[in-house]
């Protein structure tokens, strides 16, 4: 077999979450790339838009906290682009919805898990149905982070990516009859702020509100690969677990992290 065919993508259709900027369009870019035809969707329809208009791919705006707009939006993918064979669920929040836990408030936690893990729970379930029904499997890809198991931002974030990773187990048990494979991405630090060159790994200050930013900015200082990730490491990634290089792969959290959790 020639191994240029492993990563080929070409037929199959992928639905990227939360693919307005940063590691969503990457991954989107990276599929398309590899030949996928990519459906991206975010809660910024003009940002899900460029990234669509970049990679000739289809847009829409979604929520992924409202679940018949879940259920609309993957069945669009399938009508439109003729199936629906890789899921991933990148649509996420991180900055404002966290802090120590004496000053989170219930809309804060809410809100945050709404998005985080109801949104996944929504994705999956709407893929699921209509990968069962085709017959022909596929690939969920959620996107955890490292966050998950070494904690350092909040219980309101590292708990929804803990759960997240647990779905992923618990879903890979379930569909891996039908042939659907359920794998989860885990970023370790990645920089994402458009048109800001990575700085050196020593000289970002913590994010406000973390109550162990002192400890996160001071382990990034020490990545054994020595630099921030770019939002494409993780779309690499995507594609090695949505192509068939990672056919016997399913129930696997899988760092993209430069070495964080060796630390």
């Amino acid at each position: 077999m020639n191994p240029a065919e492993w990563i080929d993508l070409s037929g199959k259709v992928a639905h990227v979450t939360g693919a307005a900027h940063g590691i969503g369009a990457a991954i989107a870019e990276a599929l398309a790339a590899a030949g996928a035809k990519v459906a991206v969707s975010d809660v910024n329809g003009e940002g899900a838009a460029r990234t669509a208009e970049k990679i000739d791919g289809l847009a829409m705006q979604l929520d992924v906290s409202d679940r018949s707009a879940v259920d609309a939006a993957l069945a669009r993918t399938a009508e439109e682009l003729g199936s629906l064979d890789i899921l991933v669920n990148n649509a996420g929040v991180y900055i404002g919805y966290g802090g120590p836990v004496c000053e989170i408030t219930d809309d804060m936690w809410r809100t945050l898990w709404s998005i985080n893990v109801d949104g996944v729970f929504y994705c999956c379930r709407a893929a699921a149905r209509i990968m069962i029904e085709a017959g022909k499997g596929g690939r969920i890809i959620n996107i955890a982070s490292t966050q998950a198991v070494s904690p350092g931002v909040g219980v309101t974030y590292d708990g929804s990516k803990a759960a997240v990773t647990q779905i992923t187990r618990a879903l890979a048990l379930e569909l891996g009859p039908h042939g659907i494979n359920v794998n989860a991405l885990a970023p370790g630090p990645t920089w994402v702020q458009e048109g800001d060159a990575p700085p050196m790994t020593g000289e970002a200050p913590p994010r406000s509100g973390e109550p162990l930013g002192d400890t996160v900015a001071d382990r990034i200082s020490r990545l054994p690969l020595g630099h921030w990730g770019a939002p494409m490491e993780q779309g690499k990634a995507a594609v090695f677990l949505a192509s068939s290089m990672s056919d016997f792969v399913t129930g696997a959290y899988l760092p993209v992290d430069g070495g964080w959790l060796t630390l």
